[in-house]
């Protein structure tokens, strides 16, 4: 079970079930294929990130462009919020996702996805303000943090 801080109080979140882990694994699969291609940063699964003082969230997946991404791995937590946030929609009420999505906005995540597997949606804001709502048969882009990328929605929830 993994815990995040949320404002100042340790929340322990539920124990996700394979549909969760399964879309997750989609998309560290999608991103590291583009990051392959396209050397410019690193995916991460469930890494915290400490977001202030009495905020450290765990996206499911991450991502880091290579400026961000210290030479050397120490000990301490990334400052601040990935550039890329996914989050897969399982068991968190909608006030508590808005909230994470929020802050990871507030403190410098260019890119949140949010993936409702059941639905096979994908709902994308970034830090400009803009959110979309994207289904199947349509493509996930994110040119100014990743160019070139371009992937179907299907992708993320192949297997499911």
């Amino acid at each position: 079970m993994r815990c995040e801080l949320v404002q100042g109080e340790i929340v322990c979140m539920g124990d996700a079930g394979f549909l969760h882990e399964r879309t997750k694994a989609n998309a560290i699969k999608v991103l590291s294929q583009y990051l392959f291609e396209n050397a410019i940063g690193m995916v991460f699964a469930e890494t915290m990130y400490k977001l202030g003082e009495r905020e450290g969230r765990i996206p499911d997946v991450s991502l880091l462009l290579n400026e961000r991404i210290p030479a050397k791995a120490t000990a301490a937590l990334p400052e601040g919020a990935p550039d890329l946030a996914f989050e897969v929609v399982s068991s968190e009420s909608a006030a508590f996702m808005e909230r994470k999505i929020n802050l990871y906005l507030a403190t410098g995540c260019r890119v949140v996805c949010v993936a409702y597997p059941l639905e096979r949606t994908l709902w994308t804001y970034h830090a400009n303000g803009e959110y979309r709502r994207l289904r199947e048969g349509q493509y996930l882009e994110a040119p100014d943090l990743l160019p070139g990328f371009r992937v179907l929605v299907d992708r993320l929830f192949d297997g499911i």
